[in-house]
């Protein structure tokens, strides 16, 4: 059996075996993609003669299916059908060239929300503005489909082309991101009434269940928020008014809970104490979030009245602390926190 280094070397060598003929004379390279929270993935990219784009067709996956019994033939067929169904889609033609013009993506820049102390690398040439322990970033959405969203990480070299600096960038983010990727704000139990109802369950567990729960009131449930897109959904506490519409709606601050880049979770501060929340997410994001989708292993607190949001279980300085890094490590050119006040 290959290992995965010989995998993506067969892979390399061998894909024009499998491609159609207009792909016969493409550009074949393989590259490293580092993702959120340092996790390197590993890719190979099919780019026909004369065009600027190519699709980045990650081969991780594909070695899993390889160790875990597929024949070698067909995983190849598998990821050479991947590359030529994604070559060149028609509204990515003149992408390039788009990009570089300001009013062309002005209306398209989102946000998204990472951690800060894991992606210090990443935040080096990102323009970001940081929020306690996490980093608010921005997209540039070029295109969104049945399988998800289509973007672009806006870079320094970016904005230095665009000729605006952060503040304006979020600026863009805060009135397009409500726009783009309204936020979703649903209880889980609602969620999970909709999973049993669409899972077969029998009718009469079904209404017992539901029965049960309907007994809750609002501020004894937890709150799913996330958008409509339910991709970097948690980087909508940041541009919406979700958190001030729940806090109202269930007479009390809350806790937040970062379940993962794509959603949090919100509570009434009644339902428990910081530190036990925290040991909770930090359990999850061992077991059951993906390195590249979590989030923080700490919880927040959002004031009713001040609309503020801050750690709740630990503090900046402490972090810092506990990592041995200062301050000013966490201080990006033309970063402000204005961004991140709550819309009125």
């Amino acid at each position: 059996m290959l290992n995965f280094e010989q995998f993506q070397e067969y892979v390399s060598d061998h894909i024009r075996e499998f491609l159609p003929e207009e792909l016969q004379s493409a550009n074949v390279e393989l590259n490293a993609v580092n993702k959120n929270n340092g996790r390197e993935l590993h890719a190979i990219l099919v780019r026909p003669e004369g065009c600027s784009i190519a699709p980045t067709v990650y081969l991780d996956g594909f070695y899993e299916s390889y160790k875990d019994g597929a024949e070698l033939n067909m995983v190849m067929k598998d990821i050479a059908d991947t590359s030529a169904k994604n070559q060149n889609p028609e509204e990515f033609a003149n992408i390039a060239d788009d990009y570089r013009n300001l009013d062309f993506v002005k209306d398209r820049i989102v946000m998204a929300v990472v951690n800060a102390q894991k992606n210090q690398a990443m935040l080096q040439d990102t323009p970001h503005v940081m929020k306690e322990d996490l980093a608010i970033i921005y997209k540039v959405m070029i295109g969104a489909d049945s399988h998800g969203i289509a973007s672009i990480v806006v870079k320094q070299p970016h904005i230095d082309q665009w000729e605006i600096d952060v503040e304006q960038l979020n600026d863009y983010a805060m009135k397009n991101s409500d726009r783009l990727l309204p936020t979703v704000t649903q209880s889980m139990d609602d969620i999970m009434k909709e999973m049993m109802a669409g899972s077969g369950m029998p009718d009469e567990m079904l209404e017992e269940m539901m029965a049960d729960m309907a007994g809750r009131e609002p501020d004894e449930q937890m709150w799913v928020i996330t958008n409509s897109e339910k991709i970097n959904g948690a980087a909508g506490i940041f541009y919406s008014d979700a958190l001030e519409k729940l806090s109202e709606k269930l007479e009390s601050d809350l806790f937040v809970l970062p379940s993962s880049v794509h959603e949090v979770i919100a509570v009434s501060t009644n339902l428990g104490d910081p530190e036990m929340l925290a040991n909770m997410v930090q359990e999850v994001n061992e077991g059951q979030v993906a390195l590249d989708e979590q989030l923080s292993d700490h919880v927040y607190h959002f004031d009713a009245k001040t609309h503020n949001l801050s750690l709740a279980d630990t503090s900046v300085e402490q972090l810092q602390a506990m990592v041995g890094e200062k301050a000013e490590s966490y201080d990006a050119p033309s970063q402000n926190n204005s961004g991140l006040k709550h819309r009125r």
